[in-house]
């Protein structure tokens, strides 16, 4: 990387951190691009040379906390089966800990302090659950698909349905992982499970 573009990707960090700075401060709805720019102390210029508004902002960080999040083997269906099992045999955190990779990504996601704070506010993390439903959903729904009936259509909005549902749990409870948290996900996973298995023996 020579100098132009260690610079470049310096600026695009920079203002990435600031975007999340603000938003530990105040709503979306109060950020601008120029308090942005003064936040991330650099000219407006200089920002949309990176970026081509605040939503941008957000895609380049919801992709950067997308890959900070290893794909399981196991990801999908067949991760929340196995997780929904595993939590049928215990509850304990530290048993568990081996396989909090098969959550579903938004969860994953969020476990990362950095990041955290997108799914807080309620502008933001519509739109970076949206961003993640969409990148995910090309590996779920033919996973969904799979030898049964559904059509692509169904398999997507089933899809849809379980990652907003998860979302929105996880959102009412503080993406806090307490003994709460742990018996809500057990009965959660396993009503997911065997929703999807009955969903798979409809061929």
């Amino acid at each position: 990387m020579n100098g132009h573009d260690r610079r470049a990707a310096f600026t695009r960090e920079a203002i990435k951190d600031a975007f999340l700075d603000l938003l530990n401060q105040a709503s979306f709805n109060y950020m601008t691009v120029a308090s942005l720019c003064r936040e991330a102390k650099v000219g407006r210029a200089t920002f949309y040379t990176h970026f081509t508004g605040l939503t941008d902002v957000i895609d380049a960080l919801a992709d950067d906390a997308l890959q900070t999040t290893a794909r399981s083997a196991k990801e999908g269906v067949s991760g929340i089966a196995e997780l929904a099992a595993r939590m049928r045999e215990t509850l304990d955190p530290e048993a568990l800990a081996p396989y909090m990779n098969l959550l579903p990504v938004c969860q994953r996601v969020a476990d990362n302090p950095k990041y955290r704070v997108l799914f807080t506010d309620p502008f933001v993390s519509e739109y970076v659950l949206m961003r993640i439903y969409r990148n995910e959903r090309e590996h779920t729904i033919p996973d969904l698909m799979k030898n049964s009936r559904l059509s692509e259509t169904e398999a997507d909005k089933i899809f849809l349905f379980a990652v907003t549902g998860a979302f929105a749990v996880n959102r009412s409870m503080g993406w806090k992982k307490d003994e709460a948290w742990f018996k809500v996900q057990s009965s959660l996973l396993t009503f997911l499970a065997a929703g999807f298995d009955a969903v798979r023996k409809l061929s």
